[in-house]
């Protein structure tokens, strides 16, 4: 059976989200008890010392989560990676990754999820509906998102690298950072018929994006720069 596993790195700086600053700015108590309590619980857990990787560099997982490949296996720490967004940033508390390889989750209603953090590649979540979520930093390379609905997620810095995302829906989505370049098979991450009406992109990142040869007229003018 495919298990869900759970491991700790350093964080690299991003972009929090607006709910986050919100969040940050407005329960500034709040987020500092919270992070008294995780760093108490992290330094009294039973982690390798190795389990934490510099910036850049995957760790191995070392907490694995009865669950498996199901809905509730993906609010393991999310509570951390959606809170600790600020914190994180700066490299002084350890970030929560759930990593989901392999896993099935086609169809699925993920709306509002928190993705950030996860590893998901070469998984499958063809038509699930992943509108609103919080996955910045997530990794879904050379993975079958085909017909996945994006709609307003915070995408930023996420990795869609060699994925078949024909058809997604990126409208109104964050997607600062964002890749959509080859895999380690050289194959680029299709984008035919993907929507990107509304997207938020840098100039640079329209330039890298309209790179992909598999971004149609539609996307091309949608994501403009190209």
């Amino acid at each position: 059976r495919i298990m869900t596993r759970v491991a700790f790195a350093r964080a690299a700086p991003f972009a929090p989200s607006a709910r986050a600053m919100t969040r940050a700015t407005t329960t500034p108590a709040h987020s500092r008890v919270a992070a008294v309590a995780l760093s108490l619980a992290l330094a009294t857990s039973p982690l390798d010392a190795d389990a934490v990787a510099s910036v850049g560099q995957k760790p191995p997982p070392t907490i694995s989560t009865p669950e498996g490949c199901t809905l509730r296996a993906l609010d393991a720490f999310s509570d951390v990676r959606a809170k600790f967004s600020l914190e994180v940033s700066t490299g002084a508390l350890p970030e929560a990754v759930l990593t989901l390889t392999g896993c099935d989750y086609s169809g699925k209603q993920l709306r509002g999820k928190i993705l950030s953090g996860v590893v998901m590649d070469g998984t499958n979540f063809e038509n699930a509906d992943a509108s609103e979520t919080e996955m910045s930093r997530t990794s879904a390379r050379n993975s079958n998102l085909r017909g996945v609905n994006f709609a307003s997620a915070n995408a930023y810095e996420a990795r869609f690298d060699g994925s078949d995302l024909r058809g997604a829906n990126f409208a109104n989505a964050l997607l600062s950072n964002a890749s959509f370049g080859k895999g380690e098979d050289g194959r680029w991450a299709n984008v035919e018929g993907a929507e990107f009406e509304g997207a938020l992109l840098s100039s640079s990142d329209a330039r890298k994006l309209c790179q992909n040869p598999t971004l149609d007229i539609e996307g091309q003018i949608a994501v403009g720069g190209c």
